[in-house]
């Protein structure tokens, strides 16, 4: 089999879902990461974003469908419950994990507080040619994107607030489960976990502290990384 390779930064929290995705089913693979803009359109011609991957000799994109892909070929162990009602669930925390709760976390990573660590982290792994006209554009073409959404129009106070409002919900979901769903990581997890990650990296303290006063969650954190490497 052609070497699987995923591309993007694990900054990102789809990159990380796909990641610990492929260590969960055990396939080696070796990240690139992006040294320029230019390279998340050479990847991926269709949408400009990460992740992508190569699995195979196959190029995919946008981690649900690559997880998709995984699971149709390299079936064990599952992402999703063999019951369909579990496996809907599942599906649907996904889902409502890279669509919803990501917002969240973006619209906290570009509070006017926070904007210059989230800058000054992406360009990290950039050329230093790019750095300087990356520090330029990225407050107005990423900044912008929670704004349009709506979550970043909210006061930074109201954010945090309900930021903590959907962790104490995803406490209750959790129970006294090791996963969300079922008692083996599936998608769902993956996809929170990417969102946790992201949350923990350093430029938005207040989603640190919202993760450190619900212990449920960092323990659930622990207990994904069990299942995929560390």
């Amino acid at each position: 089999m052609a070497e699987t390779i995923l591309y993007g930064t694990r900054l990102s929290p789809f990159v990380e879902k796909v990641a610990r995705a492929l260590t969960l089913k055990k396939i080696p693979f070796r990240l690139v990461p992006p040294s320029s803009p230019m390279d998340l359109r050479k990847w991926n011609p269709q949408t400009g974003k990460i992740p992508a991957i190569d699995l195979g000799g196959e190029r995919l994109w946008d981690s649900t469908l690559i997880l998709a892909r995984l699971e149709e070929r390299f079936p064990d162990p599952p992402l999703y419950s063999k019951d369909p009602a579990v496996a809907a669930a599942q599906r649907l925390l996904e889902d409502w994990s890279d669509e919803s709760l990501y917002w969240y976390v973006m619209a906290l990573r570009w509070t006017r507080k926070n904007a210059p660590a989230s800058v000054s982290q992406i360009v990290a792994g950039l050329s230093a040619f790019i750095r300087p006209v990356a520090r330029l554009v990225l407050p107005r073409q990423i900044g912008r994107m929670p704004w349009a959404q709506g979550l970043g129009r909210l006061p930074d106070g109201v954010l945090v607030r309900e930021l903590g409002h959907r962790l104490d919900d995803l406490v209750t979901l959790l129970g006294r489960s090791r996963f969300f769903h079922d008692n083996a990581p599936s998608a769902a997890d993956l996809a929170l976990y990417g969102q946790f990650a992201t949350m923990r990296s350093g430029p938005t303290p207040e989603a640190e502290r919202l993760l450190d006063e619900r212990p449920a969650l960092a323990d659930f954190m622990k207990r994904v990384e069990e299942a995929t490497g560390g």
